[in-house]
């Protein structure tokens, strides 16, 4: 009896030994694919930037262009598609007929939570237990439908949760900051500190290192973003959460993956398994990166699964394969394609029609409640919200912004940033000018040309230029000449406009000593200034500037209009009676009168 027992232990102690085999080519493939793709989406990050003209390098968003769920809400929010974006039609082709292949070979964030999985603790009794199917990972399909009913109704928030725009937002407002700070500290301390080793100095060597550096990806100007600790700690949080479970995103949360699963929830290509060879050791579950129960007499679930093939590598005696299904002959075509694209029921994974439906009802109330704030119908217009140049209409805007970041890494003055609560709460991360951080550079329109939704259309220098995104103020109390008597021209200076929007008349004041003292008091032509902001991030006083711009007047909001011209609803026409060539013979918003305008 105690033989037979050792034997049996034996046996079973063989049966659950990991696999002695070389990993098999086809693994091989697809780790090298994943690689190229992730370096690939480095690099196309990398060339959003400044290059030092009016350019950005290579395809950018190419990685958007090929994500049909940014096609998809985009559409259904917007009613309309950019051209580039049907380039989404491949995966989508591609993923009816061969599964869910994208998230294991393509998809730059998953190859990310790849590598972080492969990191996590090696026990196979645990990865068994943590690699089977879960309850928990509908939740992304409902997450899907909750978008998608948002979309119905203009509220386009997939970005949110789109693992593109997630990644490249994380990276551009946390990632890489945190990065080109690390690597600034470090070459200035060196070159502050020079250590030496007898004639050897270290600057010698890390100068040339660091001006190659500056050419390849550091940014010549240390790049800070409003709210990108937040954005950052959450994206650190979902990459760690892989230690918990393989590809936690993708299982659980990816709205990309769950469209994906539906469009290819019955493929071609499946898994096979033989029952008579299988010895039920569940070792393809441990490397199983999508829970998809490879292990199960015919439960395989094709949704759940990314081809990564891990579970042909793990089986030791080849009982499980991947190969092209072959459909039974019918007699008649249309019986053929209804049995063949209708997925057995042990392959499906039960979303259940109510929660479906409530999932696309509360994405519905959820815009609802949004859409019933006062700057969603131009009731009012937040002096913060100011959108960079080009910006197509607020609520167009929110119908195709889908916060990627792309236009925020790509500002070569660091102005654009993500949005909290300017644009209400659906409009969080999308970009907004912050002229203290940085201002819209007069000579630049690459924002327009990373934009991938056309929620920012590509402009050219000459559209670019007359284009208002605001208007600037004085406030007198704060402006130097105004408030304290002290000569500054700062800000006409740096206007880029010609001729210049702000010019100056000559005045003569009093000073704190009594002494009569000559001041150039700077004024505003509301015609001419484009809202840029080199004025307010120049201004002296950098806790709150004596000059400030706000979003009156944009080009973009027919509503947003303080000039009384005709033509602009809401507005009567001036009278030309009262006018005169002279526009600043009346008292203007900076607070003073002139009469002796330059112009």
């Amino acid at each position: 009896m105690i033989t037979t027992l050792t034997k049996s232990k034996a046996l079973l102690l063989k049966i659950m030994a990991p696999k002695k085999k070389h990993t098999s080519w086809v693994v091989w493939l697809r780790r090298f694919t994943q690689t190229f793709f992730l370096f690939l989406f480095f690099y196309l990050f990398i060339q959003t930037a400044y290059h030092p003209y009016n350019d950005v390098g290579g395809p950018v968003t190419f990685f958007f262009e090929i994500d049909p769920l940014v096609m998809t809400a985009t559409f259904v929010a917007a009613h309309t598609i950019p051209a580039m974006l049907l380039l989404s039609l491949i995966t989508l082709g591609v993923t009816f007929i061969f599964g869910r292949w994208f998230c294991g070979w393509i998809c730059p964030f998953g190859s990310l939570h790849n590598f972080f999985t492969s990191l996590r603790q090696r026990k196979v009794k645990n990865l068994i237990k943590q690699g089977r199917f879960t309850r928990g990972q509908r939740i992304k399909y409902y997450i899907l439908f909750l978008f998608l009913g948002g979309a119905l109704l203009g509220v386009n928030a997939v970005g949110w949760l789109d693992p593109f725009s997630f990644f490249y937002r994380s990276l551009a407002t946390s990632i890489f900051p945190a990065i080109n700070w690390g690597f600034e500290a470090f070459f200035n301390w060196v070159y502050q500190a020079d250590p030496s080793l007898g004639p050897l100095h270290a600057t010698s060597i890390t100068e040339p290192v660091y001006e190659k550096m500056q050419d390849l990806f550091l940014a010549t100007k240390q790049p800070a973003y409003a709210g990108g600790v937040l954005i950052g700690l959450l994206f650190s949080f979902i990459v760690a959460l892989n230690f918990y479970k393989a590809r936690f995103w993708c299982r659980y949360i990816c709205p990309l993956g769950a469209m994906l699963g539906v469009v290819g929830k019955n493929p071609l290509v499946r898994i096979h398994k033989d029952a008579e060879n299988c010895h039920k050791c569940n070792l393809c579950i441990a490397d199983c990166q999508g829970g998809a129960e490879p292990q199960s007499d015919g439960g395989w679930k094709p949704s759940e699964c990314f081809y990564c093939f891990n579970c042909v590598d793990a089986c030791s005696t080849d009982a499980i394969t991947i190969s092209i299904s072959k459909p039974s002959f019918v007699k008649t075509s249309a019986k053929w394609i209804t049995n063949f694209f209708k997925p057995p029921r042990a392959e499906s994974i039960n979303l259940g029609r109510r929660k479906i439906i409530a999932s696309g009802t509360g994405g519905v109330v959820g815009a609802l409640l949004l859409n019933s704030h006062p700057l969603a119908d131009s009731r009012t217009y937040n002096p913060a919200l100011i959108r960079p140049p080009g910006s197509v209409e607020e609520s167009d805007f929110l119908a195709k912004c889908i916060r990627c970041g792309e236009c925020m890494k790509v500002c070569p003055t660091n102005g654009i940033q993500p949005a909290l609560l300017q644009a209400g709460l659906e409009g969080m991360w999308t970009p907004v000018m912050n002229m203290k951080l940085g201002y819209c550079e007069y000579e630049c329109t690459l924002c327009s040309k990373v934009c991938p939704t056309d929620a920012i259309p590509i402009l050219t220098m000459e559209e670019r230029k007359p284009i208002k995104i605001g208007q600037a103020f004085f406030d007198p109390s704060r402006c130097l000449p105004y408030a304290l008597a002290t000569p500054c021209i700062v800000c006409e200076e740096h206007c880029p406009t010609s001729p210049k929007a702000i010019w100056v008349k000559e005045v003569e004041d009093i000073n704190s000593a009594g002494e009569t003292v000559r001041l150039q008091r700077p004024f505003v032509d509301p015609h001419r200034c484009i809202g840029c902001g080199i004025c307010e991030h120049v201004c002296p006083l950098k806790d709150r500037s004596g000059i400030y711009v706000t979003s009156a007047g944009e080009t973009r909001n027919k509503g947003n209009q303080f000039l009384l011209e005709s033509g602009i609803p809401g507005m009567e026409m001036q009278d030309s009676s009262s006018s005169s060539s002279d526009p600043y013979g009346s008292s203007d918003s900076s607070g003073s009168s002139s009469s002796n305008s330059p112009y």
